[in-house]
């Protein structure tokens, strides 16, 4: 081994520690009214590139082929915002988002970004939840590593080769989608990036997904892709490998990692 395959890991850890108190503010791009939010390398590294980054085209692609002016978003497991505030552009004034984030670290990051965008963009209402198959108090999982791979104990999250190990632990209250669909506008898009507890969360949301037929992006790892194949087939939706492009999408029988549902035409 290398002196300079040793050395890496190392500097990217202290890379990682030193960033965690490290905060400023980038713009979304222009298609997203460059919207401005407070962002930090304590959740990943690539803020330190900007929001222009390629790493973030999946969730520029869905907000902008799919959130229409006035549509009402969920974003479940919203991390700093991305995505939130990207859809919030493209809903405009009539349109509004429900922000889904059980750290408390990254809601303070949300709410200085809502404060930015207020009047510019459709509002962003934060709520500081987790979203699983029942309502309870679950244990929250904090990484040593970025704090975009936070996650429900219960989950599992992405192994300790991603995430590091776990930093700290608190309970968090858990709610389903059902029970938000009975306090809040039903949404029209729902984005799901919750790190292993997607098939909670799908499960979680039965009615709400008969009856209002909204369409979901999200992230699926492998140890839950049958289960939420079989589930999202059951209740008529159509699946896509979304990091296939959007140009010439091919239906697929079995959920991807980064996984889009369409409900079917009644």
């Amino acid at each position: 081994m290398s002196l300079s395959t040793k050395l890496l890991p190392r500097l990217r850890q202290l890379t990682e520690r030193l960033s965690r108190h490290v905060y400023f503010d980038r713009r979304l791009p222009a298609r997203f009214g460059s919207l401005r939010l407070r962002v930090s390398p304590g959740a990943s590294l690539i803020y330190y590139r900007g929001l222009h980054s390629p790493h973030f085209i999946d969730l520029y692609d869905f907000a902008e082929h799919h959130v229409q002016p006035g549509h009402c978003i969920w974003d479940v497991g919203a991390n700093i915002g991305v995505f939130s505030f990207a859809a919030a552009a493209r809903a405009g004034l009539s349109g509004r988002v429900l922000c889904l984030e059980p750290d408390l670290w990254s809601l303070r990051l949300l709410k200085r970004s809502c404060d930015y965008n207020h009047g510019h963009a459709a509002p962003v209402h934060v709520l500081p939840l987790a979203v699983s198959d029942r309502l309870a108090l679950e244990w929250l999982n904090i990484p040593e590593r970025g704090r975009a791979a936070t996650h429900l104990h219960r989950a599992g999250g992405a192994g300790a080769s991603i995430t590091g190990g776990v930093r700290e632990q608190y309970l968090v209250p858990t709610v389903t989608l059902d029970w938000l669909g009975l306090h809040y506008a039903a949404p029209q898009v729902i984005k799901i990036d919750v790190d292993g507890a997607e098939r909670s969360v799908l499960e979680g949301g039965r009615a709400l997904l008969q009856n209002h037929r909204p369409i979901i992006l999200t992230e699926v790892y492998e140890r839950n892709a049958d289960a939420v194949s079989v589930y999202l087939h059951e209740l008529g939706y159509t699946l896509y490998d979304f990091n296939a492009g959007t140009s010439d999408q091919q239906e697929i029988a079995r959920a991807t990692y980064s996984t889009l549902a369409l409900p079917a035409r009644r």
